[in-house]
């Protein structure tokens, strides 16, 4: 009677879990509302530059963003490999993307179209005088995307220095990466469920 009651118990937790499982949301993009986008996704810097705030220097330089939707649906993260660029680098400093790795989009909660972002496997030299600072990501939060017909990049986030391929004087706290970017394709982006 035992391994019935336990067999029970087991049989209602399985089927609690497949409710779940099948009651999960749809993450996806869309452009316009409503209408799945999996298509390329290209945003230039705000204003004049982004700007990467390391020990040593403030640096500010132009960027963009661009990538490809390459996963989402039902339970799954919106995701996609990215290319970042950063040139035109003050104070003589040059940026270099080494992997620009990919980001994922997660929906924001109590907002109606944004999502927060998530970096992974980007990693990125900064260069000035023979000193060399290598900043690298790892599920690391890097801002939002605020939806709408103008869609925004707004990051805000501390990039851990990877002490081992850094020069000593790039010391051992993370770069904050700080700026705003304007996605301009699609003409408008919501970050739906």
């Amino acid at each position: 009677m035992k391994y019935v009651k336990i067999l029970g118990l087991l049989a209602v937790a399985a089927a609690a879990l497949m409710a779940f499982a099948a009651s999960a949301s749809a993450t996806t993009l869309t452009s316009p509302t409503g209408t799945t986008y999996t298509g390329a996704i290209h945003a230039d810097n705000e204003g004049t530059h982004v700007t990467l705030d390391n020990p040593i220097a403030n640096i500010e330089c132009h960027s963009t963003v661009s990538g490809n939707v390459e996963q989402h649906g039902p339970g799954v993260t919106v995701k996609g490999n990215i290319t970042v660029t950063f040139t035109s680098c003050t104070e003589g400093w040059h940026v270099t993307v080494l992997n620009s790795g990919n980001l994922e989009v997660h929906k924001k909660a109590g907002t109606t179209y944004d999502g927060t972002l998530t970096s992974n496997n980007a990693e990125v030299s900064a260069t000035v005088s023979g000193i060399t600072c290598v900043y690298g990501t790892s599920a690391t939060d890097v801002g939002t995307l605020t939806g709408g017909t103008t869609p925004t990049l707004d990051i805000e986030a501390k990039i851990p220095v990877l002490t081992g391929k850094s020069s000593i004087f790039c010391g051992t706290s993370a770069t904050t990466w700080t700026g705003s970017y304007t996605v301009t394709t699609p003409g408008s982006l919501y970050v739906d469920e």
